[in-house]
């Protein structure tokens, strides 16, 4: 053997191997950046469906405001359900609950609405007058539904409005 084989022989011996080094880190790196940029997206997605929700309901409070007392529940839902962009088969996890157009009185400072026909029946008659309430919920399933099930939980919003 040379001088120059047996500097390199003893030099090989010396240095660790690193192969598959890269390979190895990757692989314990992965899982955890998938995970983090996974629940960002699904953070993400679910402020967009709340926002999403919020202007849906917005536009069937406006729509029932500007028809009055003449409003149906099924053309609110209607608005709603058109306002709200949802992804393809989603609008199953979208349900609207409209109740009236209703009489009711408001009273008590943190305001109680009671159910009543005419003025008359109200303690106060000028509290009273004809509302709509309207409450929606979209659950949101998010991208990473089966593992983060924490970010699966429904969204929901509600508005009452005077129509006269």
């Amino acid at each position: 053997m040379t001088m120059r084989q047996i500097k390199a022989t003893a030099r090989s011996r010396l240095v660790p191997a690193r192969r598959a080094t890269a390979a190895v880190e990757f692989a314990v790196a992965s899982p955890l950046l998938v995970l983090l940029l996974g629940g960002a997206a699904d953070y993400g997605l679910a402020q967009y469906y709340r926002t999403n929700l919020a202007n849906a309901v917005a536009a069937g409070s406006e729509y029932a405001y500007l028809t009055g007392i003449n409003v149906t529940a099924a053309n609110i839902r209607t608005v709603i359900q058109n306002t709200m962009f949802l992804p393809a088969g989603a609008s199953a996890n979208l349900s609207t609950t409209v109740t009236g157009p209703a009489g009711y009185c408001v009273t008590g400072s943190t305001p109680t609405m009671t159910p009543q026909a005419l003025a008359s029946s109200c303690a106060d008659p000028t509290t009273w007058g004809t509302y709509v309430i309207i409450t929606s919920t979209y659950t949101n399933t998010g991208l990473m539904n089966g593992f983060m099930s924490t970010l699966s939980q429904p969204l929901s919003e509600s508005a009452t409005v005077r129509l006269n």
